[in-house]
């Protein structure tokens, strides 16, 4: 292998580590908001508990997505090969369980905090992480038998 393809070849999978595609906007967002436009601080009482509540929720999904993957020997990490596709759990309800929480962490945050710019910042992401992540993955996972059909009846995202 030449020196430039294992160039490209890193680049892609340091490009393709989902948190930090998707969190990386998040606090981008929320330092320009802190630093330019306000000081971010918590908000009232009634925000913090549901923002909390919220985030707590994101945890829960990560939890149920992490169970699956492993509960089927199968590796949560995009750069590593899938054997086959997990339709269980929380799996029969988005094909995307890992990066809905991430979407929903950093709204809970943005919450707590009062924050357009968290917010702003995790709706980048996410498209981010559709477009860079999610798109190539499904490339590879249609090479898979079962995937056609799971497209088919299970929704991408919600």
């Amino acid at each position: 292998m030449s020196l430039d393809l294992g160039k490209k070849y890193l680049i892609n999978k340091r490009l393709r580590i989902p948190p930090v595609i998707f969190f990386v906007p998040c606090v981008f967002g929320g330092n320009i908001e802190n630093f330019i436009f306000r000081k971010i601080q918590f908000s009232n009482n009634l925000l913090v508990i549901s923002g909390f509540f919220i985030f707590i929720s994101a945890i829960l999904i990560m939890l149920f997505s992490l169970r699956a993957f492993y509960s089927n020997n199968e590796s949560p990490a995009p750069f590593i090969k899938t054997k086959y596709i997990i339709t269980t759990g929380i799996f029969k309800y988005t094909r995307n369980p890992m990066y809905i929480s991430f979407f929903v962490s950093a709204f809970g945050i943005s919450t707590i905090f009062s924050s357009f710019g968290i917010l702003f910042g995790a709706i980048i992401g996410i498209v981010l992480i559709h477009k860079f992540v999610v798109l190539e993955e499904e490339k590879q996972l249609n090479k898979i038998k079962g995937f056609k059909e799971y497209k088919r009846v299970t929704r991408r995202w919600l």
